[in-house]
């Protein structure tokens, strides 16, 4: 039975990562511009950041998501970020990238892009408040539950990561992409993420 946990963890993260979203989308340009193993730094870096996501959900979900509700100016703010960096990929040139790309870690860049994401922190605290009979029936077992839990995290996020990785790997082999024209898909996915974010704040 224990073993569901670790089940749930990563059948919940693959449907939450699936859609594509600035971490998906920076594995797949790092797959055409550079390779399918410098990618996969990038999906390590990214899974650590949905585990942190995750614990931060189950530990203090709820004090998490009242936090943001009353402090509405920090989701503008990494509204405002992903918007900024959005236009940054849309209209900066390739060369520049490049440059910039060779003095950033692909672990923290996996990392970070996974960690500033408020709607996936929020999605975590749903994922647990529908689990919460089944939380309740796992306290004699709770640090395993937690560990195992987390590890499907892991698993699911660095999998669907793998999974577009070797989607990128596909397409350069079939055709050569253009650095510019991904760069401009990862600026307009960052850009309408902002919108989202923006748009669902103004309905609240």
């Amino acid at each position: 039975m224990i073993i569901t946990a670790f089940l749930i963890g990563t059948i919940a993260t693959i449907l939450g990562a699936l859609p594509p979203g600035a971490s998906n989308l920076a594995v797949i340009k790092t797959s055409l511009r550079e390779s399918h193993r410098e990618s996969l730094k990038i999906s390590y870096g990214a899974g650590l950041g949905e585990v942190l996501l995750a614990f931060i959900a189950f530990s203090s979900g709820m004090v998490v998501q009242d936090f943001f509700e009353m402090h509405l100016w920090i989701q503008y703010l990494v509204a405002a970020i992903l918007a900024i960096v959005g236009l940054y990929f849309t209209i900066n040139k390739k060369e520049r990238m490049e440059a910039q790309q060779k003095k950033t870690s692909k672990y923290l860049l996996g990392f970070t892009l996974s960690v500033i994401n408020p709607p996936v922190l929020i999605y975590w605290i749903l994922v647990f408040s529908l689990l919460g009979s089944y939380l309740s029936s796992m306290t004699l077992h709770s640090a395993l539950w937690v560990t195992l839990f987390l590890s499907g995290v892991f698993i699911g996020k660095f999998a669907t990561l793998y999974g577009y990785s070797k989607f990128g790997s596909r397409i350069q082999k079939k055709k050569p992409s253009s650095g510019s024209n991904i760069n401009r898909y990862i600026g307009v996915t960052l850009i309408m993420l902002a919108f989202m974010q923006v748009v669902k704040l103004a309905m609240v």
